[in-house]
């Protein structure tokens, strides 16, 4: 991580790219030694501000450019000069803009390979390290410097930033997280492999509009996938997509048939959309994988308990009807406790729980059907959510070695409980179909480990 970082086209105005991300690295409490840089400002923000990268003393590990586009060349080669290793370009107006802007990106490459530094972009958002503070993707979002399991690659400044605040908020913490832009010299590979061999990196994740080294992509997904879930979600669908996504990054988008059977057979898990992406990590937050497709359901909500078997039977999983065993435990348990009830057969419906004691409850029965044969259990329950509760959830999956994922009955009111359940490793969601999508994808990987 770099100890020393340089942003060139600084400002004391937040509006500029150079100023909204000095800002960024300032709130975020970057651990290393920041250095502005802009000609016309000797002070930006209360630090001392410098002509050029040249003028500052010391070493620059990490150089974040925002300056127009035609300046990037003649910056690049100062960083050289200056022996900077690595360099983000944020400015755009390159191959994303077609042949002009192509070739404006090839001398900025030819000048950077002279130098021997390497470039994440351009036209990209950069880093977020949260370990060191540095945060040129979301820097003035609520996403504080705690660390997590998860990395993101988007190729996409917008996917990226708002994938970082929308998990947040559910829960997760990443690692490490890069925006790549136009993939002008460091790729989606070069990152997938160092992802792939992190310690602290258990979820990866992408957003790709294109790729360049194919073959070597697919390799890596296949011979990374076998350690850790790979997350991708893949856009340039349509014809007015690929459009989008050749001006966007001048990205050249596939057959996405072929392209989704490739990563499929890669180990991949696949993802549609935004929400689904996040959907799919916070239930690869789980440090179990389900060994088969059987679920049991415990709710407390007859209308939750037909759309989640609806739902989880038409993606592949299997509802099955519990043991006479499983069934007499569970009438004793709540004999006396709550009305009367249908048979517990899977879905348990425990119609009304009785308020002061739901959760011994919710524990108790979610106990007796992990005993049986199911893989993996899901709760909608109108539990507190508290730090006893959750705690218990983790020790009770941890001693079944089966996955519990909990949709709670007013996900409005418990957000901050569903979040310390996901970063528990409990997965948190806000109804069941999105519990049992990401279930379904925990049980297709599994699938994928046992078989390969």
């Amino acid at each position: 991580m770099p100890a020393s970082v340089a942003v060139i086209g600084a400002s004391n105005d937040t509006k500029r790219g150079g100023g909204f991300l000095l800002k960024g690295l300032i709130r975020n409490n970057f651990k290393g030694k920041l250095h502005p840089v802009n000609p016309k400002e000797s002070e930006i923000m209360g630090l001392k501000g410098y002509p050029s990268v040249l003028d500052i003393p010391g070493e620059v590990d990490l150089a974040v450019i925002a300056v127009s586009a035609g300046i990037v060349p003649q910056v690049i080669a100062e960083c050289g000069q200056k022996d900077v290793k690595f360099a983000v370009i944020h400015s755009v107006g390159f191959s994303e803009l077609g042949t002009e802007g192509k070739a404006l990106e090839n001398e900025v490459l030819r000048l950077a390979q002279q130098s021997g530094i390497r470039i994440v972009g351009p036209n990209c958002m950069g880093l977020y390290c949260p370990q060191v503070g540095l945060n040129t993707i979301a820097p003035l979002a609520e996403s504080g410097n705690k660390t997590g399991a998860v990395a993101l690659l988007g190729q996409s400044g917008w996917v990226t930033g708002n994938f970082i605040e929308m998990a947040y908020e559910q829960g997760l913490r990443f690692s490490k997280v890069v925006s790549i832009g136009n993939q002008g010299d460091l790729t989606i590979e070069d990152f997938l492999e160092y992802f792939g061999t992190d310690d602290q990196t258990k979820v990866i994740v992408c957003y790709i509009e294109g790729i360049k080294r194919g073959r070597e992509f697919l390799q890596l997904l296949k011979r990374i996938s076998q350690r850790k879930p790979i997350i991708v979600w893949k856009g340039g669908r349509s014809e007015a997509g690929v459009r989008a996504a050749a001006s966007h990054t001048g990205s050249l988008a596939g057959d996405n048939v072929v392209f989704d059977a490739a990563l499929t057979q890669s180990g991949v898990v696949l993802a549609r959309n935004l929400d689904e992406l996040i959907d799919l990590v916070v239930g690869f937050t789980c440090p179990v994988l389900p060994r088969g497709n059987k679920v049991g359901l415990l709710m407390e909500a007859g209308g939750g308990a037909v759309a989640g078997a609806d739902v989880a039977e038409g993606l592949g999983l299997k509802i099955p009807t519990l043991s006479a065993k499983t069934q007499r435990e569970l009438v004793n348990r709540l004999k006396d406790v709550i009305p009367p009830f249908s048979h517990p057969i899977n879905p348990v419906d425990l119609v009304w729980a009785p308020i002061g004691n739901a959760d011994s409850l919710y524990l108790d029965c979610a106990a007796i059907m992990l005993k049986d044969a199911i893989d993996a259990i899901v709760l909608v329950a109108y539990a507190s959510l508290d730090d006893y509760f959750n705690a218990e959830l983790v020790t009770l999956r941890d001693k079944m070695g089966k996955p519990i994922l909990i949709i709670p009955g007013h996900p409005g009111e418990h957000r901050d409980g569903m979040s310390r359940l996901t970063r528990k490793g409990i997965p948190s969601f806000t109804i069941p179909e999105r519990a049992a999508k990401a279930l379904s994808a925990m049980v297709h990987y599994s699938n994928y480990l046992s078989e390969s």
